[in-house]
């Protein structure tokens, strides 16, 4: 047993100790009193308080990497997604989640010194009843690693496919603990208004954002991938609700835009044309606890978060299909660099060096292409919005 495994069960000795101690004195009460344990209750008791312990140490033991991979991989044959597959010598373990289920990624393109290209984190899984968007992440690495290698010469990306592992078991939002891990991020306003908003949205026990923020193994995942790696950019995928939401510099803001938010906004748009129709650009809030707003809004992360049309994991394989050629594309685009900094390496945040009109105004630039592309020309934005 682990020194995690241990811990854990130390947790519950006491517990277990006096369940043993009260079915024994119940055992030796009189045939008058209410609570009767026929035979030998004290051996009832002993045997009883054990069997719950061994329960404990069982549900606390961190599974190997292989044993969660054959899990994971039977699971994708009942999907019928027979061309990805889990291989457990693949990946990093960060933690586990509290049913013993390894949280693991795994860096790609860091080990090529001639790789220059930008830095992204790709998150999939994050809620458990989302399998099309799980797919879409280990589809992924199997195109970078075999399908088309050379792709990986221009960017670099860390990929974490099944963020929530024991809701993708269990085919469920929320983690084991009934917690949203969209929901429990560590963001400013957490402590004042998780609580709001999830009583505004009539206390859905599938978001409940939890008792504390960061509480929980699946949000600490996510918020030490960002602080480790400070990506330039995050992708993460989600379903059912078939739109791109952007949430970073340049959020909420539609003039004056500075040469990073324009950059930010027009790789939104490149993602949608390049799509296929599936996503299109739309302007979500984001929640106390969500990744928009911890990555997005707090540290000035361009963040998208792609929302696939239905969570039909038969579905997987066209949305893979739709959406391949735009995922590389923004993977490659290149939103920091010589001229404008990462927030996240500086000292002043980018929406400190802009002053914000607040100007709350639909996209001005969603019926005129045209008019964004000589803008983000203007700005030395990238490649052509339109696919080659």
């Amino acid at each position: 047993m682990n020194r995690k495994t241990r811990n854990k069960s130390l947790i519950y000795l006491p517990l277990l100790v006096a369940i043993v101690i009260l079915l024994t004195v119940a055992g030796k009460k009189s045939s008058s009193e209410v609570i009767r344990i026929s035979g030998d209750s004290n051996l009832f008791g002993i045997a009883f308080g054990l069997s719950l312990f061994n329960d404990v140490i069982a549900t606390s033991e961190d599974r190997s990497k292989e044993e969660f991979c054959k899990d994971v991989n039977d699971k994708f044959l009942k999907f019928r997604w027979h061309n990805v597959i889990c291989k457990p010598d693949r990946w990093k373990v960060f933690s586990y989640s509290s049913r013993g289920n390894p949280l693991f990624y795994q860096e790609f393109g860091f080990d090529d010194p001639d790789n220059k290209g930008p830095v992204n984190l790709l998150l999939c899984g994050v809620h458990g009843d989302e399998p099309p968007a799980v797919y879409l992440c280990f589809r992924m690495v199997r195109d970078i690693l075999f399908d088309s290698p050379e792709t990986l010469k221009n960017f670099k990306v860390i990929i974490a496919p099944i963020v929530n592992p024991d809701g993708f078991f269990a085919n469920t939002r929320h983690n084991a603990n009934g917690v949203d891990p969209n929901r429990n991020l560590p963001t400013k306003d957490w402590e004042d208004s998780a609580r709001k908003v999830w009583a505004n949205y009539n206390n859905d026990p599938r978001k409940f954002p939890g008792e504390t923020s960061g509480s929980e193994e699946e949000s600490k995942f996510q918020t030490y991938l960002i602080n480790k790696y400070k990506p330039d950019k995050i992708i993460s995928v989600h379903a059912p609700l078939g739109f791109l939401d952007f949430d970073g510099p340049g959020d909420q803001k539609y003039y004056d835009l500075v040469r990073v938010e324009h950059r930010a906004k027009y790789l939104g748009l490149n993602i949608e044309a390049n799509s296929k129709r599936l996503l299109k650009l739309t302007d979500f809030r984001f929640f106390p606890g969500s990744l928009g707003n911890y990555a997005g809004n707090e540290r000035k992360i361009p963040t998208y978060t792609a929302e696939l049309p239905n969570s039909d994991a038969s579905k997987a394989y066209y949305f893979w299909d739709s959406l391949r050629f735009a995922f590389i594309k923004a993977l490659n685009f290149e939103i920091y660099d010589e001229r404008e900094k990462h927030p996240l390496h500086n000292a002043q945040a980018v929406s400190e060096r802009v002053k914000d009109k607040g100007l709350e105004l639909a996209f001005y630039f969603r019926n005129s292409l045209e008019k964004v592309k000589m803008e983000t020309a203007k700005a030395d934005a990238g490649p052509d919005i339109t696919r080659n």
